[in-house]
C-alpha cells in the first residue's frame, strides 16, 4: 500500500496492527548511454512494492534525490549533498516517529546513499542516547537490493565480472521489466568498457568517487566497469522476483523483532 495513495484514517488503523513502513531510496543520476537517469529510484521502488503486495505494508514515498555529485559531468544529474539527505532522512523519521511509527526500512537503489542515511539513523537514536527523547527507540535497517542473496547470486550469474559497478546489466534489467515500452531509447554501445583495476570496486564501495570532472574523464560514456548491452527484460523480471522475495522476508522478520 502506497503511503502517497492512502488516507490519514487507513495509516491510523495501519499502525493499530504494524508499526513498520518500507522507504524507497534511489537518485536521479546518469546510468550510462542507454539508461534511464532514474534507475536507481524506480528499481528500489518496484522491489520494495513488489514485496509489500504480500506484507501488506505501507510504502513510503520514494526519496529520489541522492548524493551523486561525481556524476555532475553528464547532463541530467541532480546531486543532494550528503548533508541535505541527512537532514532529508532526519525529518521523515521524526514525522513518521511522532505518529507511532517504530521500525523504518529503507530499500537501498544507490551506494551513496548508505553513508548518510546510516549516519542519519545514528542522530536520530542520540536523540534516546542524550534523554531529549524517552521511551523505547525505534530502529532503523538499510538494506541495498544487490545485496539480498538470492539477487546477488542471480546477478554474479548472469554477468560475472561485467556487472560492473555503475550503469549495471542487473539494475537496467529491473529497470526494462518495470517500464516496459517506456523505456527509453538510448545510444547502444555493443562494446564492452573497459574492466576495472583490481581491488578499485573495494576502494570505491559506497560510491566513494572523487569530483565530478575527474570521474567523466575516467570514465567518458557514464559506465562503471558495466557491460549495459548486456541487460535484458527477462533478466529483470527475474531479478525482480528474487530481490522482492529476500526483501520480503527481512522486512517481515525486522518488523517482528
Amino acid at each position: 500500500m502506497r503511503l502517497a495513495e492512502t488516507t490519514w484514517p487507513n495509516v491510523a488503523r495501519y499502525l493499530e496492527g504494524c508499526k513498520g513502513i518500507v522507504i524507497p531510496v534511489g537518485s536521479t543520476e546518469q546510468h550510462g548511454p542507454s539508461g534511464p537517469i532514474g534507475t536507481d529510484a524506480l528499481v528500489a521502488q518496484a522491489i520494495a512494492e513488489q514485496a509489500a503486495r504480500h506484507g501488506p505494508w505501507l510504502v513510503a514515498p520514494t526519496l529520489s534525490l541522492a548524493p551523486a555529485q561525481f556524476n555532475l559531468g553528464f547532463a541530467g544529474t541532480i546531486s543532494l549533498r550528503a548533508s541535505t539527505l541527512m537532514a532529508v532522512v532526519g525529518d521523515v523519521l521524526g514525522s513518521l516517529a511522532s505518529q507511532g511509527f517504530e521500525r523504518f526500512y529503507f530499500l537501498n537503489g544507490h551506494g551513496a546513499n548508505i553513508a548518510a542515511v546510516q549516519a542519519a539513523c545514528q542522530d536520530f537514536y542520540a536523540q534516546w542516547s542524550l534523554g531529549q527523547r524517552s521511551g523505547q527507540a525505534p530502529q532503523c535497517r538499510l538494506r541495498s537490493w544487490w545485496d539480498y542473496p538470492r539477487a546477488n547470486d542471480m546477478r554474479r550469474e548472469l554477468y560475472g565480472q561485467w556487472e560492473g559497478m555503475h550503469a549495471t546489466p542487473s539494475e537496467l534489467s529491473i529497470a526494462m521489466a518495470v517500464l516496459g515500452s517506456a523505456y527509453p531509447i538510448g545510444q547502444a554501445i555493443e562494446q564492452p568498457p573497459q574492466r576495472l583495476p583490481d581491488g578499485y570496486a573495494r576502494l570505491h564501495a559506497g560510491d566513494n568517487h572523487p569530483d565530478a570532472h575527474h570521474h567523466r574523464e575516467q570514465f567518458p560514456d557514464g559506465r562503471v566497469g558495466s557491460h549495459s548491452a548486456l541487460a535484458r527484460p527477462e533478466h529483470g523480471q527475474a531479478l525482480l522476483e528474487a530481490a522482492a522475495q529476500d526483501a520480503r522476508e527481512d522486512i517481515t522478520q525486522f518488523f517482528a523483532s
